[in-house]
């Protein structure tokens, strides 16, 4: 069935030739994978078509919007194949945002980096976004009527608009949206109204709609379009929202009453949550599980900027994402009591040369001339590893609860320079005497419960380059030697992936995106 078919409507449909009613210019905005995707899913035969707000279907093809696709029932599992052959991975959003028959999915673009998040409806559920509380059983001719128009298949606009006064006016119209300040369509919503329209004669539309809703009389359906548009008194708009839901109400997933209070009650928690806690959007879960990311590279190899660049990519799309420094953990009360205690004692008399480095020097003889001072600055390592140990499990901790945890620098046993045990420096241990023997066990047993990340990635620059890069920011003995370390080590027998940081951040990013997300 084509568009032209339904309700008697006479329009156009796209001949052989593959024009279409609207072209959008795919070859510059639209991404590969959607693209991909497109094509995958004409030659699997899968009957689909991207069905609402159709007025920015470039935006959709760019990966800007989401991709909310209406797919028929009985090809649900041939779709779900072809989006995992393409690198889709299923998300999961919390139990009271579920939807039944909605499907949540999510890959990456390899070219741009950027998400494409696919809504596949397999069932018609519509209404306020709080909780879509009606099923339209619909979807058959609904899909009958998609049409090309690159490079999505869209339902014909009768459809569209049929639907859109519904969505508009139970999601503006209804008391409790004038209630809470919902009661006007965004701009968005302002355009692809006008859009609709401009494409339309209203008598086919209200045509088709007593065809496939019978049951919402014809003067409903211009009370919702004059209730979609400016000028309607609020008294109108609302005894129309009444009367939609009164008609409606043989496909409502609830009763009314439940669905008002639940829509008050989950409106009033997004406000608090967005105003009073400064929280965002309600995060999403990847359905294979969280995992555990540890970035490593010495100064200069832009892990701060691959850190940067990984948390905006994650928190665009509302991932469960969390960021934990593994090289400079949050204290303990145990560390800021005995270190500041530590800091003030120093403060007091100053040295010439910093603990960390005598420390480091009386190691490399061997220990067996440790003063007080080296054995203080011992205990500040100990401490440090301790809180090492307790960032690591509240880290492993999250990401086995779903979350994607990225770690900034990362404990490794092939890495002694930065962020592993000092103590591992001396040549002999047991010539550390009593104490300082002690604390050398406490800090490597606290080591050893640092297990490599689920993902390892190792910024790997040549030493002079990483020298280049911190000049004027950072001495060239402190970045040198760390770089050095990094660059000489041979990571075959890790199960690190060893990235050349001497691309472009740009390039470093879009590899680094590409690693993680083929893994997760």
């Amino acid at each position: 069935m084509h568009a032209g078919d339904i309700a008697g409507i006479d329009r156009p449909v796209p001949g052989g030739d593959g024009t279409t009613l609207r072209e959008i210019d795919a070859h510059g905005a639209t991404l590969e994978l959607v693209s991909s995707l497109c094509r995958a899913l004409e030659e699997a035969g899968i009957r689909y078509c991207h069905w609402k707000s159709n007025e920015s279907l470039d935006r959709s093809a760019s990966g800007e919007n989401d991709l909310d696709l209406l797919v028929h029932r009985s090809d649900a599992r041939r779709f779900e194949a072809v989006l995992r052959d393409l690198g889709f991975r299923d998300a999961r959003l919390p139990r009271w945002k579920e939807l039944p028959g909605v499907y949540h999915s999510y890959a990456v673009d390899p070219r741009s980096g950027r998400f494409v998040h696919i809504h596949a409806h397999y069932q018609l559920v519509v209404g306020d976004d709080m909780t879509k509380n009606y099923y339209l059983p619909i979807e058959v001719p609904y899909l009958a009527s998609a049409r090309p128009v690159a490079p999505f298949m869209v339902p014909a606009p009768e459809f569209e608009l049929g639907l859109f006064l519904l969505r508009m006016v139970i999601k503006h119209c209804t008391w409790d949206a004038f209630l809470t300040l919902q009661s006007s369509l965004s701009g968005s919503e302002r355009r692809e109204l006008d859009d609709l329209l401009g494409q339309v004669d209203l008598a086919d539309v209200w045509a088709l709609m007593g065809r496939y809703i019978p049951f919402v009389p014809r003067e409903r359906w211009n009370g919702c379009l004059r209730s979609a548009q400016p000028g309607a008194s609020v008294w109108s708009r609302a005894r129309t929202a009444s009367r939609v839901q009164a008609d409606l109400a043989v496909w409502a997933r609830r009763p009314r009453a439940v669905d008002t209070y639940l829509r008050m009650w989950r409106r009033f928690r997004t406000l608090a949550r967005r105003k009073v806690f400064r929280r965002g959007p309600v995060p999403h879960r990847l359905a294979g599980g969280g995992v555990l990311i540890g970035i490593v590279g010495g100064d200069g190899a832009g892990k701060t900027t691959a850190l940067e660049g990984l948390t905006r990519w994650l928190a665009k799309e509302n991932f469960f994402a969390a960021t934990v420094h593994m090289g400079k953990p949050r204290w303990s009360l145990l560390s800021t009591t005995v270190k500041g205690s530590m800091k003030v004692a120093a403060s007091v008399k100053r040295r010439p040369t910093s603990s960390a480095s005598s420390l480091r020097s009386t190691l490399a003889t061997g220990g067996g001339s440790m003063d007080v001072r080296d054995r203080a600055r011992l205990v500040w390592e100990v401490l440090t590893a301790r809180d090492r140990s307790r960032a690591y499990r509240r880290a492993r901790r999250l990401a086995s609860n779903g979350e994607i945890v990225i770690c900034d620098r990362y404990p490794l046993p092939q890495v002694s320079g930065m962020d592993g045990a000092v103590t591992a420096r001396a040549k002999d241990p047991a010539r550390l005497g009593g104490l300082a023997t002690y604390l050398a066990a406490r800090e490597k047993r606290y080591y050893e419960r640092i297990t490599y990340p689920d993902i390892l990635i190792v910024l790997r620059v040549n030493p002079d380059i990483a020298v280049q890069r911190k000049a004027g920011v950072e001495p060239e003995s402190t970045v040198r030697p760390r770089s050095q370390e990094i660059w000489q080590l041979d990571w075959a027998d890790t199960p690190a992936i060893v990235i050349d940081a001497a691309a472009s951040q740009d390039e470093v990013l879009a590899e680094i995106k590409s690693l993680i997300w083929s893994r997760l």
